[in-house]
């Protein structure tokens, strides 16, 4: 799991989860056919009660890689009117440990 990690959480209101993952695989589409893509994985919180219910997870190559997929293609998608009702906090982080057996 070398390279860069890019973790997304979304506020995700209960009873909203279609209208999400409608938008979501859209933007999850163009991001997996984008050059230094490596994998990702959407994990949907057991507990319903917690504000951030979906946060995604997703290797790249390089912070550069993540950077140019997330240009002005993007931020089209995202700019759709129906991201206004899921917030987001985006962030890049470097892997400093990775205990898998």
């Amino acid at each position: 799991m070398a390279g860069i990690v890019f973790i997304n959480c979304f506020e995700v209101p209960v009873g909203r989860d279609e209208a999400f993952l409608e938008l979501w695989g859209q933007i999850d589409d163009f991001m997996c056919a984008q050059p230094g893509f490596q994998w990702r994985r959407l994990h949907r919180s057991l507990d319903s009660r917690v504000k951030l219910r979906y946060v995604n997870v997703a290797g790249w190559d390089s912070a550069a890689d993540s950077d140019k997929a997330h240009g002005e293609e993007f931020r089209r998608m995202q700019s759709q009117p129906g991201w206004l009702e899921f917030p987001a906090q985006p962030a890049l982080y470097s892997v400093e440990r990775d205990d898998r057996a």
